[in-house]
């Protein structure tokens, strides 16, 4: 947007916050090491990736059950590439985070959509249409988010029961990115997938996570996968997966599982007041948005249909051969310098929204909510 002043860049998923100073100190001191040579893994890595898990979730990994990797979206593009033919299709949750569509056809398969259903706000999963698209010969996986990006919903046991039972059925593997799983709100649970302890899931589940969202660490390049079935986690190694972390990535994850867990929840509680923070000031001041605060992420999906309708979006598009997204945050861009990300690239049930990224000081929230809601009673 040249020539205009940008005050707040909402649209990506990573925190305003500096990480946990204990991590900043530790890769300090590696660096002062002064040699970036070849390195093996440490098992004191997947030592703190295993008690992390069990002691947070109750998850009982074996080390020969996990695999490192370079992030979540790498790993999912190793897990298609072993389990899914080329030019097959890869089932997915619509509205859907806009990389999992990129990264599935990387892998050189379609993306195909079940889409949510949207009830008073609410989502819920529609799974007559779940089991429509996974009983398609040519659909081999399906990629579950939970928490989901972007509704923030965080799957109960009995949706993850029932997802698994409709993929077995229909010999369909489910790939569960849980990268947002530390970010749930109070009187919210998230349930991860390995939970799920039955012979269909040992034969179906793969699960996917990374400490990048929890501590800021996006920039090093990491995360892992694990299964029950080992055999799955070897199939995937044998595709060609890379089993690599850099060395900093590695220093930072281990020194964030096995010291900074107090950081994290001191965060996750700020977070928690920001999403209610917002809710109640939308409800108050910009009735143009509709949200109603997510179980998980620090991910605001905001509905701007009543917002688009007033200022023509649809015929504006038209004219432009543009997107009602484009014209929205555009208009947001131009005369609130608030950026917030087009929901239209989150595929199917997207057009209407604009998400917004809360990991963020409650002051600059604030400011922004104060400059949205000055525009929108120009309306």
């Amino acid at each position: 947007f040249p020539g205009y002043e940008i005050i707040a860049a909402m649209g990506v998923a990573d925190m305003d916050f500096k990480t946990a100073p204990v991590i900043t100190e530790a890769i300090a001191n590696r660096i002062n090491h002064e040699n970036w040579g070849y390195i093996l893994t440490p098992d004191s890595y997947y030592e703190s990736i295993l008690q992390w898990n069990k002691k947070r979730y109750g998850e009982d990994i074996k080390r020969d059950q996990l695999l490192c990797a370079t992030g979540v979206l790498p790993s999912i593009q190793s897990a298609i590439r072993a389990f899914c033919q080329r030019k097959s299709k890869v089932l997915l949750h619509a509205p859907g985070y806009t990389e999992l569509y990129v990264n599935i056809r990387k892998a050189n398969c379609v993306p195909v959509e079940t889409k949510l259903i949207r009830e008073n706000d609410v989502y819920r999963i529609d799974f007559d249409d779940l089991e429509k698209q996974t009983s398609q010969d040519d659909v081999h996986a399906f990629l579950l988010v939970n928490p989901h990006n972007p509704t923030g919903n965080c799957w109960s046991k009995r949706d993850l029961e029932q997802i698994i039972e409709v993929c077995d059925k229909n010999n369909v593997m489910v790939f569960s990115d849980e990268i947002h799983c530390d970010f749930v709100s109070k009187n919210s649970t998230f349930t991860p997938i390995f939970s799920i302890d039955n012979e269909a899931a040992y034969r179906r589940v793969v699960s996917l996570k990374s400490t990048t969202k929890s501590f800021n660490l996006s920039a090093l390049k990491t995360g892992y996968l694990y299964a029950r079935n080992k055999n799955l986690v070897s199939k995937i190694r044998e595709a060609g997966h890379i089993e690599f972390a850099n060395t900093l990535g590695i220093i930072s994850s281990e020194v964030a599982y096995n010291h900074a867990e107090d950081w994290l929840d001191q965060v996750v509680e700020y977070i928690n007041q920001n999403m209610s923070f917002l809710e109640n000031y939308i409800r108050k001041n910009i009735p143009m948005i509709n949200f109603i605060k997510p179980q998980g992420t620090y991910l605001a999906w905001l509905d701007f249909e009543p917002w688009m309708e007033a200022i023509a979006a649809d015929s504006r598009a038209s004219y432009a051969n543009e997107k009602e997204g484009d014209i929205m945050e555009r208009y947001l861009v131009e005369r609130t310098g608030v950026q917030l990300g087009r929901g239209y690239k989150f595929g199917t049930g997207g057009s209407k929204f604009l998400r917004m990224n809360v990991a963020t000081s409650r002051i600059l929230l604030e400011k922004v909510l104060d400059r949205i809601a000055t525009v929108s009673l120009k309306i």
